[in-house]
Parts: C-alpha cells; sequence; structure tokens
C-alpha cells in the first residue's frame, strides 16, 4: 500500500495520455482547417465565405482545446512543466500560422466578415490571453462609464431644455401682466382726464 503516483509528483499515466490525445486532437483540426484553406481559395466565389467561416470554426475549436493544454501543462508536476507547455509552444505556433494564413485568404479573397469572426485572439499564449481579458474588462468598464456620462448629459440636457421652456412661459406671464398694466394705466388716465373735465366749471349761458 504506497502513496497514490501524483502524491509522489509522478503525473498519472492517464492524465499524460489525456495531455496527448487532446494534442493529437489539435493536430487533426489543423489538418482539417488546412483542407478548408485549400479549398477556399480554388472554390466557387459564392462557396468562399461559407468555406471560410468553416475553416474559422475549426480553429476555434482547435483553440478551445489548446487553453485545456495550457491549463494542463500548467497543473503538471514540476518536472513534466517545461516539456508540457514547449509541446503546447510548438502546437501554438503551428495553429497560429494557420489563422493567419485563414487572415490572409480572407484579404485576398475580399471575404471580409463573412468568412467568419476574427482569428485576432484565437492561440495566445496564456499570458498574453490574460492580458487581452484584462483589456477587454477594461474597454467594457470604460464604454460603460461613456455610457453612464452620455446618459447624465442627456438627463442635463433635458433638464436645461424644461428650464428654458419654463423661463419663456414665465416670460410670456409677465409680459402679459406688463400689458395688461399698461392698459389698465392708460385707462386710468383716460378716466382721471374725464373727472377733471367735468370738474371745470361750465360757462354761463347767455
Amino acid at each position: 500500500g504506497g502513496h497514490p503516483p501524483a502524491l509522489l509528483g509522478l503525473r498519472p499515466p492517464c492524465e499524460r495520455r489525456m495531455f496527448q490525445e487532446t494534442i493529437s486532437e489539435c493536430r487533426s483540426l489543423a489538418a482539417a482547417a488546412s483542407e478548408e484553406l485549400k479549398r477556399v481559395r480554388t472554390a466557387p466565389e459564392s462557396e468562399r465565405p461559407s468555406i471560410s467561416a468553416a475553416a474559422f470554426n475549426i480553429l476555434k475549436q482547435a483553440d478551445e482545446n489548446l487553453v485545456s493544454l495550457q491549463l494542463e501543462a500548467k497543473a503538471a508536476p514540476a518536472g513534466e512543466r517545461a516539456q508540457l507547455a514547449k509541446e503546447e509552444e510548438a502546437l501554438r505556433r503551428e495553429l497560429r500560422a494557420l489563422a493567419m494564413d485563414l487572415e490572409a485568404a480572407r484579404r485576398e479573397l475580399l471575404l471580409g466578415s463573412n468568412g467568419g469572426g476574427s482569428t485576432d485572439r484565437l492561440f495566445l499564449a496564456r499570458e498574453e490571453r490574460r492580458r487581452a481579458s484584462a483589456v477587454t474588462n477594461s474597454l467594457r468598464q470604460g464604454c460603460d462609464r461613456l455610457k453612464d456620462s452620455k446618459r447624465s448629459l442627456n438627463e442635463t440636457e433635458n433638464i436645461g431644455i424644461e428650464t428654458l421652456q419654463e423661463l419663456r412661459r414665465q416670460r410670456e406671464v409677465v409680459n402679459r401682466v406688463q400689458d395688461r398694466t399698461h392698459d389698465l394705466g392708460q385707462n386710468l388716465n383716460d378716466a382721471s382726464s374725464a373727472v377733471k373735465e367735468l370738474e371745470k366749471p361750465q360757462c354761463a349761458m347767455m
């Protein structure tokens, strides 16, 4: 009854086998993507976007497997870590070259966004993924702050417009009051003049 191999710092054979199986699957996916890339250049123009999109989806699946490899390599015993990381890096370079070929074909054939998603985030090293994720989060937060600022500006603008409308309404009220006051004053002046005329002594009739 000795200790399990994992406790002695040895990688269990099944885990090592899983790592190799994932690498094999990545290489199969890479071969499939490579075939699609050959097809996209020779296919009829109408079929090129769908073939390009298929190649992208295959590479995206390979990238997901690569993430698993990176995590496995990091979690491996110290004695195996360097070798697994080296295998992962070699595979990542191959896959990255395929992604660059896909981008070149898209540009050459003017496929644009119709040929699948962006390959910029595919096949990054683990640290690059972390930095890219941090940049994405930072951009998202900045975007949220801009949206909040825009909303505040819109609210401030609406308050300003409502205030101006209220001031205009009040000015109109004041102007109407002033007009009525002026008319009343004129009426009082006319009435006063009439009273004075009545108070004047009347000339005696001859």
